[in-house]
Order: C-alpha cells, then sequence, then structure tokens
C-alpha cells in the first residue's frame, strides 16, 4: 500500500499529483475520441501505473532509512516524479471515461522480470536490511525496475495512438535510462568503497525529470 511521506518540508501526494491528475485530464480531453477498453493506450496507463507504484512504495522506505546523501535524493527524485506521473495517467483514465483499475491485475499476462519488478520478499527486505546493505538493494532493484520500465514504453509506442500517450512513453525511455546510468555509476562507487562524489550529485541534478 502507497504511504504519505511528509519530511523536511516534503508532502507528496496532494499538490503534484492532483496537478498532474488536471494536466492529465486536459491534455486527454483534447482527442477527440476517447481509447477503448482494453486498448493498447488504456492498458498502457494501467499498467504502467502498477509499474510506477512498486518504485513509489520502494522509493518511500528508502527515503525514510537511507543515510547516503545520493541515494537519499535519488528515492525522494523517484517518488515525486512517479508519484505525479501516476496522476497523470490517471487523469488521463478519467478524462477518457474509464476505471482507474480493469477487470484484468494490472500487468496481466506481462512476465514480472521483463518489467523489472522486484518480488515481495524483496520490497520487504528493504525495510529490515541493515542501512548499507538496503541502501545497494534499492539501487540494484530500482536499476532493474527502470530498465524493465524502459523496455514497457517501448512496446508501448509501437501499439498506443494517441499523441499524448506516445510523448509520455518515449519521455518514460528518456528518463528513466539516463537514470539507470546514474544508478550505475553509484553501484560501481558503492563495489569501490567510496563515498557519494559530486559526480553522482551532478548526475542526478541533470536527469530529465517530467
Amino acid at each position: 500500500m502507497q504511504r504519505r511521506v511528509q519530511r523536511h518540508g516534503l508532502s507528496l501526494w496532494a499538490g503534484g499529483a492532483l496537478a498532474a491528475a488536471v494536466l492529465g485530464v486536459f491534455s486527454a480531453a483534447l482527442w477527440p475520441r476517447s481509447p477503448t477498453e482494453g486498448s493498447a493506450d488504456v492498458t498502457f496507463a494501467r499498467d504502467m501505473s502498477a509499474h510506477h507504484a512498486q518504485a513509489v512504495n520502494m522509493s518511500v522506505t528508502l527515503f525514510d532509512r537511507a543515510r547516503d546523501p545520493a541515494v537519499k535524493r535519488l528515492a525522494q527524485d523517484i517518488l515525486l516524479t512517479q508519484q505525479a506521473q501516476i496522476g497523470h495517467m490517471g487523469g488521463w483514465l478519467m478524462a477518457w471515461g474509464r476505471p482507474l483499475s480493469g477487470i484484468a491485475a494490472p500487468m496481466a499476462g506481462l512476465h514480472r522480470a521483463h518489467m523489472g519488478l522486484a518480488s515481495p520478499e524483496q520490497e520487504r527486505a528493504l525495510q529490515s536490511l541493515p542501512v548499507d546493505q538496503a541502501e545497494t538493494q534499492y539501487l540494484t532493484l530500482m536499476r532493474r525496475h527502470h530498465q524493465g520500465g524502459v523496455t514497457m514504453a517501448r512496446g508501448a509506442l509501437k501499439r498506443v495512438q494517441r499523441p499524448e500517450v506516445q510523448a509520455f512513453a518515449q519521455r518514460v525511455i528518456v528518463s528513466q535510462a539516463s537514470e539507470v546510468r546514474a544508478i550505475e555509476a553509484m553501484l560501481r562507487n558503492r563495489r569501490a568503497g567510496g563515498a557519494p562524489t559530486e559526480e553522482h550529485h551532478t548526475r542526478l541534478e541533470g536527469l530529465d525529470h517530467e
């Protein structure tokens, strides 16, 4: 279940998610014909929302627990960005007259490993592992999770019809591929036993968050 986080003046779900949902409703309403139930556009909005939700939940845990400033900042960036995108996709569904959830479970028929999803056990372990191990595990899981998100978005580009969904999928590919590279640099540094470097902060500042 998604949790609400308030730390250091951070209040997540209310402002950004609501604004994103309103923007999603507005952009979706500009297209004259709404996608039908079972269409690629509707399926992608639901599947990617569910995929994002796991990243948000893991990032909430590490934002609370991390001592490494680079990991904490990454977790904050991911949870803010992806929660806002969930609101944006929910806005599409509302504008299209489609429920947020369909009859089938999200991502039904898709292979969990191909989507980079963490197992429930891996998610729970982030709450109980020693902090240093939890940070490394989080980075490892988020790298795979983002790679799965890129795979989903690339697949969607071949099927979705609506221009706002196509543009969104393309942004996911660009931003998450960039974040994967930043995470890989952080993991290399941790394996080498180094402290967070200015390069890592610069990489995170330069990421294209939407």
